[in-house]
């Protein structure tokens, strides 16, 4: 009983806080292969999931992607997140992606439940070098008395460079490749409150981040997430591609291509939380990948696992 109060509690800070950045957007992981590097995923966003990070990622898609996520937040059986998203490349110059996040709060006999909607594309401006917008859907369904009823939309929008092909003096173009990643969440945005008929804004938040790809196996990122007037949060993540190309022979049929292992850590300064430490890693076999993270959060609740699925058709 005491922990459901504390959650209530938590969920009303983050639910009803005008001045809180993420307050109608429950969670802002989306991906267990990026949350395994402390969500640093703004600067790579090389997969569907670009359409939430940084929708001009979605640029460097070939092919069709789908991905997948589960998480039991806490493991607490109270919050849970289903997220699914796919893309896919249009043209030479044009990619588009969709995904939908689904959010249930279950207090038993409270259940809010949250449905997010969102639409990217991604054009080239140059070679390596792409912008993109993601317009949004939020629906909200909750038994809190004149909040029952809560539906809105929002506009995000990206700009991912990388120096790949380009010459820079202090790269070694042939090993390192530096990719630079800005993501605006909520460059406009308008929610109603259905029983008071109030209008508000979700609140801007502006997330920069850098990755650095070494050969190809190892990438390292950092990202700073702020709005105009606060630094909200600060993380550092980084992946390495412990086994690549041999494979491993499962039988006459499938083979393992790919082995990643993933940490990070994330300094919170403007939620409850102050730090969070993450762990991944991730398989790949054929066109399929699964990924795993868990996140340390707090000391007084269990970590959260989040577990994902992807396919790939070139």
């Amino acid at each position: 009983m005491k922990i459901k109060i504390f959650i209530l509690i938590y969920i009303l800070f983050i639910f009803l806080s005008a001045s809180s950045a993420e307050s109608l957007e429950f969670t802002q992981k989306y991906n267990a292969r990026a949350i395994g590097m402390a969500n640093t995923f703004c600067a790579i966003a090389d997969d569907s999931t670009a359409v939430f990070y940084n929708p001009a990622g979605l640029g460097q898609i070939n092919g069709k992607i789908f991905n997948s996520m589960y998480a039991d937040i806490h493991n607490l059986g109270i919050i849970r997140n289903y997220i699914f998203s796919g893309a896919a490349r249009y043209n030479d110059s044009m990619s588009m992606g969709a995904g939908w996040v689904f959010e249930q709060v279950d207090l038993d006999p409270e259940v809010w439940n949250q449905h997010r909607f969102f639409y990217g594309i991604s054009m080239a401006l140059l070679e390596k070098a792409y912008i993109g917008i993601t317009p949004k859907l939020i629906f909200i369904n909750t038994d809190l008395e004149n909040y029952n009823k809560i539906w809105g939309f929002g506009i995000d929008g990206g700009l991912l460079v990388s120096s790949e092909n380009w010459e820079f003096d202090f790269l070694d173009n042939n090993n390192m490749i530096l990719q630079l990643g800005i993501t605006v969440k909520n460059i406009y945005s308008e929610i109603k409150w259905h029983e008071t008929y109030k209008e508000q804004e979700i609140f801007n938040l502006i997330w920069w981040g850098i990755n650095l790809n070494y050969n190809q196996f190892v990438n390292f990122s950092v990202q700073i997430k702020s709005d105009k007037t606060y630094l909200h949060s600060f993380a550092a993540g980084t992946e390495f591609l412990i086994f690549n190309s041999f494979g491993i022979e499962l039988d006459q049929k499938y083979k393992v291509d790919e082995i990643s292992l993933r940490c990070g850590i994330e300094i919170n300064k403007y939620i409850i939380t102050q730090n969070t430490y993450s762990f991944g890693i991730g398989i790949k076999a054929d066109n399929y990948s699964f990924d795993y993270a868990i996140l340390y959060q707090a000391d007084y609740f269990s970590p959260t696992h989040y577990f994902s699925l992807n396919a790939v058709k070139y």
